[in-house]
């Protein structure tokens, strides 16, 4: 019994790592019209070729809250979530303008196992990126950026 305790007293020592991290966005300025058609381009970082794109569109729709003269995605698909191993272009047709997101940098965080040996959900930080090769700071929670008209 004593060695059944030490044990997960070590394992509950051992460090684990967190979840990477996804960047999501923010609106500003844009209407819901301006926002109804997304496409996404992935790259692999510092190419010019996209790696594939992604149509974000009345068949595979993004659905938006607006608070203010910001439109928060509250319902879409898992890939308009953007990682830190590619850079992306995030085009709105409708508003005749686009994004160029690069450089997404997260900080690896760790956790440890709770006693019943279960690893807490955590997620990495995103630590900084640049939009149209201008560095972002402010990167609010949950690692999300505003993208101004």
């Amino acid at each position: 019994m004593i060695g059944l305790v030490l044990i997960s007293l070590l394992l509950a020592c051992k460090e684990y790592p967190c979840a990477k991290a996804f960047l999501n966005f923010r609106l500003v300025g844009f209407s819901e019209a301006e926002a109804d058609t997304i496409i996404l381009k992935r790259f692999t970082k510092n190419q010019s070729a996209p790696l594939d794109s992604f149509i974000f569109d009345v068949n595979n729709p993004v659905r938006f809250i607006k608070f203010g003269d910001t439109l928060y995605p509250n319902q879409y698909p898992p890939t308009l979530l953007m990682q830190s191993d590619l850079d992306y272009e995030l085009v709105l047709p409708g508003a005749t303008r686009f994004f160029r997101i690069t450089e997404i940098r997260e900080e690896q965080v760790y956790t440890k196992k709770d006693l019943f040996g279960s690893v807490s959900d955590c997620v990495n930080q995103l630590t900084s990126l640049k939009v149209d090769g201008q560095p972002v700071t402010a990167i609010e929670f949950p690692n999300s950026v505003y993208l101004r008209k």
